[in-house]
């Protein structure tokens, strides 16, 4: 039978925790998050630019910016909790689900943005919504020119 001594314990011991060390050395326990923003239309149009806001529950606000492919990535947060929301003029902002990253995990979804209607965009999608808007217009001008008539002094 084979007797270990206190001193070669302590060795197997010491040479065994600084094997674990050095393995994990190469890895990482940073949380990823990806996505991409598309277009909300059949053409499913990558957004560039888009502003990215990654809000965490007890760390600060992480902000990336989309890629010309839609594309956005955050690496080296910490595991925890957070909720993706996404602003760019012209298309209405977007707040995502709250979302929960592991240590060492990788977190990726699409979302979707809406162009915002304007008036004149809004005027293009319906028919005859010209001669409508001209005819209001000119009604009101009317209106206002019978109503309020222009005195003389």
């Amino acid at each position: 039978m084979y007797r270990f001594g206190k001193p070669k314990i302590v060795l197997t011991l010491l040479c065994l925790f600084v094997y674990i060390a050095i393995a994990q050395e190469g890895l990482s326990f940073d949380a990823t998050i990806k996505g991409q923003v598309l277009e909300a239309t059949p053409e499913q149009i990558p957004i560039p630019d888009v502003i990215v806001s990654i809000v965490g529950s007890e760390d600060p606000t992480y902000v990336v910016y989309t890629n010309d492919k839609g594309e956005y990535t955050r690496t080296g947060l910490p595991a925890g909790r957070y909720t993706i929301s996404l602003s760019k003029d012209g298309y209405g902002d977007r707040v995502g689900q709250s979302i929960v990253v592991a240590a060492g995990g990788e977190f990726f979804q699409i979302y979707k943005m809406r162009k915002k209607d304007t008036i004149l965009t809004f005027l293009k999608k319906i028919p005859l919504s010209w001669i409508l808007f001209a005819g209001a217009v000119i009604v009101m001008i009317i209106v206002f020119i019978l109503l309020f008539p222009r005195t003389s002094d």
